[in-house]
């Protein structure tokens, strides 16, 4: 997880480089996001290579699994909101500076809460998924859920935002800029999949 966290960290600075209109900065960072998801994946890879298929685990192997695979979408898709900062020059709409570093903020808290569950996976094990350690997941889990329905809220917002200069701005431009919006919101939504996937598995334990 710490090699996903450190490349959602890029996502603020691209933010920082885009207000800037910074081009430079922008392909500079966006390198650096993809050098991070690539090692990410790496210790994704690992991780299944290593994954013992007959010896005995805790919690269901494919649920495993499943939790790999959100925690590397989270990468990816900060590894996308770099490509798409990249693809063309963005022009930041009149009011969307404020609300845009406000998403961006929520989804970095969602993220680090997600991270916190992720660190606390051994004592989760330990304990059989149950009892002290369960009720410590399951409040980060439900912490988790709260930061992404603010999360959506503010992206909301931000669309409301955009839409409203709608008028002074090509097709294109706020079809890009919806995509935008729509990866970094997304990074939330895999980093609250995390959280509904250790819910799994203190209810199946």
């Amino acid at each position: 997880m710490e090699r996903v966290e450190r490349c959602v960290a890029c996502v603020p600075q691209l933010i920082d480089l885009l207000v800037a209109s910074d081009s430079a900065g922008l392909e500079r960072v966006a390198k650096e996001a993809s050098v991070l998801e690539g090692l990410a994946d790496e210790a994704k890879n690992e991780f299944r290579a290593k994954m013992p298929v007959r010896l005995f685990l805790p919690v269901d192997r494919r649920d495993l699994l499943r939790l790999i695979t959100q925690i590397d979408g989270i990468a990816n898709c900060a590894e996308d909101v770099g490509v798409l900062l990249t693809l063309r020059p963005y022009e930041l709409p009149e009011g969307l500076e404020g609300e845009l570093r406000a998403l961006v903020d929520s989804v970095m808290k969602t993220v680090n809460a997600a991270g916190e569950l992720v660190g606390m996976m051994d004592d989760l094990m330990g304990a059989g998924f149950a009892g002290t350690a369960a009720e410590v997941a399951l409040a980060k889990a439900d912490e988790i859920g709260r930061l992404e329905h603010d999360a959506d809220k503010l992206q909301d917002r931000c669309a409301k935002t955009l839409f409203r200069a709608e008028d002074q701005m090509s097709p294109v431009a706020i079809f890009m800029w919806t995509k935008l919006l729509n990866k970094v919101g997304s990074i939330a939504n895999h980093a609250e999949n995390v959280g509904d996937q250790f819910r799994l598995f203190v209810a199946a334990s």
